[in-house]
């Protein structure tokens, strides 16, 4: 009889090892499910920025006749286009990188465009650039976080095409003055 009760009690204990392991794996198994759902919801996509509000401005002729030659700006462009599609690799490089890219924007500013109020909203968008950046690199960042983020680059390079776009309306105004 306490033989008996020896393999019962060895055969009870090997069944909740065994539901035990089981359970363990579900959980590690729905764990990981939650993780990627949850990561899921916190990238940033196209259609995500494109519910963004804010007055976005297109360069007018004068800017974009002026502007065909800034290689940087070209790239600037370019890379707020990828923004736009919720493509972020742009902010996850290294920090001297984009420094490295900012230096050389200022430093190929076309001379019609040299004036502090453009150079004032280059800063600005420089800013808000590093910004997104640091945000971008944060884990478990909430999605709210980055998307104002983003926001905030979007709405600073808008207004460096505004300033431009009003130093060019500015410059073609033929105003007299009087003698």
């Amino acid at each position: 009889m306490f033989k008996l009760k020896i393999k019962n009690l060895i055969l009870l204990s090997s069944l909740i090892l065994f539901l035990n392991s089981g359970c363990v794996k579900t959980t590690k198994s729905s764990e990981k499910n939650l993780e990627e759902v949850s990561s899921e919801k916190l990238k940033v996509n196209a259609n995500d920025i494109s519910q963004l509000k804010y007055t976005e401005f297109a360069l007018s002729n004068l800017s974009e006749k002026s502007t065909e030659d800034w290689l940087k700006f070209q790239e600037l462009q370019e890379e707020i286009e990828i923004l736009k599609k919720g493509d972020l690799s742009f902010f996850k490089n290294e920090k001297a990188i984009l420094q490295s890219f900012f230096k050389d924007l200022k430093v190929e500013i076309p001379k019609s465009l040299n004036i502090n109020s453009i150079l004032v909203r280059l800063s600005v968008l420089e800013t808000t650039m590093f910004k997104l950046e640091g945000t971008s690199k944060i884990n478990n960042v909430k999605k709210e976080l980055l998307l104002n983020a983003i926001k905030e680059v979007l709405v600073a390079y808008s207004n460096v095409i505004l300033q431009m776009n009003k130093k060019f309306e500015k410059d073609s105004q033929n105003i007299q003055k009087p003698n």
